[in-house]
C-alpha cells in the first residue's frame, strides 16, 4: 500500500511540473557539481572542506527546484596571541539532505551570466568531536535533524559560484554551521539558444 502510494505521489509530481514547465530559454534538467570551503561558526582558527551533487528542473526561466545531497567536514581550534593552542578543538562531519529552490535575477532570457539567490530546507546528520587540552578530555556525539541553508551567487556558462550559510543539528558543545565558499560546473540547464 505505502508503495503504491508513493508512485501515485510522484507521477503526480512529475506530471504536475511538465505542466507548468515554461522554461523556453535553458533546457530544463540541471545537475550541480560543487565543492569548496567550509568554515565552522564561531571564534577560532577554522578550516574544512564540502562537496556537493545538486539535481534540479528548471519550472521556468527565473526559478530552478532541486535535491541537494552533500556534506562538509570542518576543523576549528583556539589560538593565544603567540600562536600557541589553547581552549578545545573541534572536529564535525555533516551529510544533509535539502530540497532546495533557486531564483535567478537574469534580465533577458537565454542569458549565460545569471545572478541567483536559493534556500534548502531538509534533514542532517552530524557527528562532532572535541578535545580539551587542559582538561585532557574528549567527547563526541552525533545527532539527526533539522538542516537549512541560504545562498547567493551565479551560473556564467556551465560554471557555478556561490556562497552559503548552512544551519545544521548542534552535537554537544559543537556547533555543525559553516560558511561555505564553493566553485562548480553543471551538466544541462543550459541555454538552449
Amino acid at each position: 500500500m505505502k508503495k503504491k502510494t508513493l508512485i501515485v505521489l510522484l507521477t503526480v509530481l512529475t506530471l504536475s511540473l511538465n505542466s507548468f514547465a515554461q522554461s523556453t530559454a535553458y533546457t530544463p534538467w540541471q545537475v550541480d557539481f560543487m565543492g569548496g570551503y567550509a568554515a565552522a561558526s564561531g571564534k577560532g582558527t577554522k578550516g574544512g572542506i564540502a562537496l556537493y551533487l545538486e539535481p534540479k528542473y528548471h519550472i521556468n526561466d527565473n526559478f530552478s527546484a532541486g535535491l541537494r545531497l552533500g556534506g562538509a567536514l570542518t576543523l576549528k581550534y583556539t589560538l593565544d596571541a603567540s600562536g600557541e593552542e589553547i581552549g578545545e578543538a573541534s572536529v564535525a562531519a555533516v551529510a544533509s539532505y535539502l530540497a532546495t529552490g533557486d531564483y535567478y535575477f537574469q534580465k533577458e532570457a537565454g542569458a549565460k551570466f545569471r545572478p541567483f539567490a536559493g534556500i534548502g530546507l531538509g534533514f542532517a546528520s552530524a557527528a562532532g568531536a572535541t578535545a580539551t587540552a587542559t582538561e585532557e578530555t574528549a567527547e563526541t556525539q552525533t545527532k539527526n535533524g533539522f538542516s537549512g541553508m541560504v545562498r547567493a551567487g551565479f551560473d556564467v556558462s556551465h560554471f557555478r559560484f556561490n556562497l552559503e550559510y548552512d544551519v545544521n543539528p548542534k552535537t554537544g558543545r559543537i556547533s555543525n554551521n559553516y560558511i561555505g565558499v564553493n566553485l562548480g560546473f553543471y551538466i544541462g540547464g543550459g541555454s538552449r539558444n
